[in-house]
């Protein structure tokens, strides 16, 4: 088995996109951020991207955009997940590039954790056991006042404050960001949204790494004082269906499985398990 890179998204893509379309939803990180590096968009550091390969072909592929844990996508064959795991390893290691973590389905983490841990002396640390669910068809939750709205550059402010307050409570373990450009990015491409009541914000939410087929709803914030009363649910549902009527064949989102409320909430609305994701981060 051994390991290919790739300097170019363009190629990457050429040979393995057809590789990854095979369990979109479940490539839906690796797949979308390649796609978006594509057409345009640059992360802070150069990505990298590699393909894992054995005699019969593509076993997987992983994508990194540092200082994010590398994503290593769905494989072939799960039975092949601690060879894939000691070949990319083990690359990694020859080229001296050093991943902050790793994402994948819990076979792969756990395999690539164990060979990069053995190789390296880093610890794998849990950050987030997570679930992928997808939506093919929108089931409307209880109405409530409001409707939805799509951010605009008036709303860079609040959304920048927001999204700070997510990143706090929701993932605190993942690399810092820049709330106030991830505003003005979603902003920009269309993709922030938000539940309105009498004019006020109550719970916002983004569109993001749209797939040939999918796109992905995250960034779920609602402030504790508008908590409990249906926004969130209403939000979600209004913004799927507005996805699915533009063509999309259905929407995905990540869900933390310690958190009951969120995966009951998404699940009402007509989200359906699809696979669990493992994050882990790597301490010295």
């Amino acid at each position: 088995m051994r390991v290919e890179r790739y300097t170019s998204v363009d190629k990457f893509l050429t040979d393995h996109r057809e590789f990854l379309l095979q369990h979109e939803a479940e490539n839906n990180l690796p797949l979308g951020l390649s796609m978006r590096i594509q057409n345009g968009w640059m992360p802070a550091n150069a990505p990298f991207f590699a393909a894992i390969r054995d005699q019969q072909g593509t076993v997987g592929v992983a994508v990194m955009t540092s200082p994010h844990a590398l994503t290593i996508s769905s494989l072939r064959d799960a039975s092949l997940a601690n060879q894939a795991a000691e070949a990319l390893a083990n690359y990694l290691v020859s080229q001296n590039i050093t991943p902050s973590g790793v994402f994948s389905a819990t076979a792969t983490t756990t395999a690539f954790c164990a060979a990069w841990q053995a190789k390296t002396g880093r610890r794998p640390l849990l950050s987030m056991h997570e679930r992928v669910y997808t939506l093919t068809e929108v089931i409307p939750p209880t109405p409530v006042a409001g409707s939805l709205k799509q951010a605009t550059i008036a709303d860079v402010e609040w959304l920048a404050e927001w999204l700070a307050a997510f990143h706090a409570e929701a993932v605190p373990n993942e690399p810092a960001w820049d709330s106030r450009a991830v505003a003005e990015r979603q902003i920009a491409t269309g993709s922030a949204w938000y539940w309105e009541v009498d004019g006020k914000p109550v719970s916002s939410l983004a569109s993001s790494r749209p797939t040939i087929n999918g796109i992905c709803i995250g960034a779920v914030s609602t402030p504790p004082q508008f908590r409990g009363r249906g926004y969130a649910s209403n939000a979600v549902a209004a913004l799927s269906q507005h996805l699915l009527d533009q063509g999309f064949r259905f929407c995905m989102l990540f869900t933390d499985l310690s958190n009951p409320t969120s995966n009951k909430i998404y699940q009402a609305v007509g989200f359906r398990p699809l696979c669990d994701i493992d994050q882990y981060r790597f301490e010295d």
